[in-house]
């Protein structure tokens, strides 16, 4: 988030000395480290570092000293946005339908009348702000004592309701005592009401707390402070005061490693957690508020655990795995190495582990989650019928005024690169080409740019080869029988190589970003992909067979046209199921280059017996 410059605006207060005063104190209590469990890191969220509490991991800290926002900006932030102490220039304000929050005691008030930041948090958790169920972003400027406090209660939210398990009393005096000197000075401590003996314990636990502030002022070091490492240690400080070993007995670690909203209701995260799946999973429910959809649970590198928390969510996890398969680098055709497990519990690939990130684990999930509708379909389609038609059309144009001889001024009449044929094949092959290399960036495999898997689907080579010669691939016999030997084997293999790149692999590609395909080891189906694929290629072929690139040798009459279309038809859909049970383009441009020989010869029989 940019923003512009602006003076910090905080309360000045007298220090009063740390050192031997803070020796009355517990010493046991104020020992930093001591045996509890450090909760609290810092982490990069979206390119940023963030602190975190591992016991709530929704809650994402953000402390910069240039944060400022206008009144405007602040209100209409996106929900789950909690503004401390100074960062929203305007206002205190609650917006519980967008969950929007700004706990201030600076602008737009009377700050003596007006509760300090850390006390307006605490009355918040007090009335029943729920911090579950979804992510929170909490922004700060400067991390004082007053905005750690309201930190640290926040992110300790969920110990809070348990009243055994905390020092409430001390907490609460302290943020009290911390509240009026923040608001109205040092000067008037007094009005917190406390007894002698609590008020001077706790300004000594102040005192404390503040050490670290006062010594880097002092120095002329506050400025140049890491903020983010600073507040990990003082609210690993107040732990230290507020909390016992043995309140930790049933702690659980877990960081949040990416969470995404996969409907209204549900949510899709990756954590991780030395505990196991199960072992985690009350306290999973407890973190999000039951909202929990999907879980991905990190054991190791690149080793994941899903779990379907939610067993009434109405997609199967079988669709997830899928997708996942489908755009995992490290999955490709070892049958035991891909994502899979039953309806409720799976894993990650076993042999290599998964090469995908967290982040992009959980947009799967919510991408599977969320089938497309056809309106959405339907409009993917007619974008890609639109990149198809461009580049038919281009290759066309090009071929109505190929003269490469004129361009390159030389003589080479009758050569078989100078005509229109070869100028359309090649044209067509140099910008699908073009297209695939933009489109198919980073994920190569998912246009069909790999090696061929095991052969899966051989059975569907001769139904290609067949409809091929029937008349469903590109052979103009009257431009071939101009051409020499060398010629017709450079244009047999020329054609292919562009048809396949065009349809089934940039076309398909594109189709295969919103809906699911078949795999090599996986069940027999006619993808969408595959079919509307199929509908470019047919639609091609018989645009083209009106043409003078056409490729029957005969006037197009009905039987020719009918000959075309069914042909084209069916050898679109199966070569579309053999690029996908292989994985990849190269069993297609084969088959294909055998079915443009075998419908060259039908051609030029059928023009002799004429």
């Amino acid at each position: 988030m940019k923003i512009d410059k602006t003076a910090s605006q905080q309360q000045g207060r007298t220090a009063v000395g740390s050192g031997e005063r803070t020796a009355g104190l517990d010493r046991q209590r104020l020992r930093p480290g001591g045996n509890l469990p450090e909760r609290y890191a810092i982490r990069k969220v979206e390119g940023e570092q963030v602190l975190v509490c591992l016991e709530a991991p929704n809650l994402n800290v953000h402390i910069d000293p240039e944060l400022s926002l206008s009144a405007s900006v602040a209100r209409k932030s996106p929900p789950g946005t909690i503004f401390l102490d100074g960062v929203a220039q305007c206002e205190p304000f609650m917006d519980h339908e967008r969950k929007v929050y700004n706990f201030d005691h600076h602008e737009g008030c009377v700050r003596a009348f007006t509760m300090a930041t850390c006390e307006q948090a605490l009355i918040m958790h007090m009335k029943g702000l729920d911090l579950r169920g979804q992510q929170w972003h909490i922004f700060a400027n400067e991390p004082d004592l007053d905005t750690i406090l309201a930190i640290w209660i926040l992110l300790n939210h969920l110990r809070l309701e348990e009243r055994d398990g905390i020092q409430r009393r001390t907490l609460f005096a302290l943020v009290r005592l911390e509240g009026v000197i923040d608001a109205l000075g040092l000067e008037m401590k007094e009005l917190a009401a406390l007894p002698p003996e609590l008020l001077r314990k706790l300004q000594r636990l102040i005192d404390f707390l503040r050490a670290d502030e006062i010594a880097l002022k002092k120095d002329g070091l506050w400025e140049e402070t890491d903020m983010l490492q600073y507040a990990v240690k003082v609210l690993h400080k107040l732990d230290q005061v507020l909390y016992k070993a043995s309140d930790f007995a049933d702690y659980k670690g877990i960081e949040e490693l990416a969470c995404v909203q996969i409907n209204q209701q549900r949510l899709a995260v990756a954590v991780k957690s030395d505990q196991g799946i199960y072992e985690i999973e009350p306290h999973l429910n407890k973190l999000y508020g039951g909202r929990l959809g999907v879980v991905f649970l990190k054991k190791g590198p690149g080793a994941y655990t899903v779990r379907k928390m939610d067993l009434f969510m109405p997609v199967d996890l079988q669709e997830v795995y899928d997708w996942l398969n489908f755009i995992d680098p490290a999955v490709r055709c070892r049958a035991r190495n891909k994502w899979g497990g039953s309806g409720e519990i799976g894993g990650s690939p076993r042999e290599s582990g998964t090469h995908l990130s967290a982040q992009q684990i959980v947009e799967a999930c919510r991408h599977a989650m969320n089938r497309p509708t056809l309106l959405t379909m339907a409009y993917r389609f007619l974008l890609v019928a639109a990149l198809t038609a461009a580049i038919a059309v281009s290759a066309h144009e090009i071929s109505l005024t190929w003269q490469p001889a004129r361009w390159l001024s030389v003589k080479a009449a009758g050569q078989f690169w100078q005509t229109p044929v070869f100028g359309f094949a090649a044209a067509l092959l140099v910008l699908s080409v073009l297209g695939l290399l933009v489109a198919a960036r980073g994920r190569s495999w998912q246009f069909g740019l790999a090696l061929p898997c095991e052969p899966s689907g051989v059975w569907l080579l001769p139904l290609a080869l067949v409809s091929g010669a029937a008349g469903g691939v590109w052979a103009p016999a009257d431009a071939i029988a101009k051409l020499d030997g060398g010629g017709i084997v450079i244009l047999a293999g020329l054609v292919p190589l562009a048809m396949e790149c065009l349809f089934r692999g940039l076309a398909h590609g594109l189709l295969a970003q919103s809906a699911r395909i078949q795999r090599a080891d996986g069940p027999w189906f006619i993808s969408w992909p595959a079919l509307g694929s199929a509908v470019l290629y047919t639609g091609m072929m018989t645009a083209l067979a009106f043409t003078s690139l056409g490729c029957c040798s005969q006037p197009m009459n009905s039987f020719n046209l009918a000959r075309v279309v069914t042909g084209s038809a069916v050898f679109a859909i199966v070569t579309a199921m053999i690029r996908e049970r292989f994985q990849s383009l190269l069993p297609t441009v084969l088959v294909h280059a055998v079915a443009v020989a075998a419908a060259l010869g039908v051609n030029l029989l059928l023009a002799a017996f004429q």
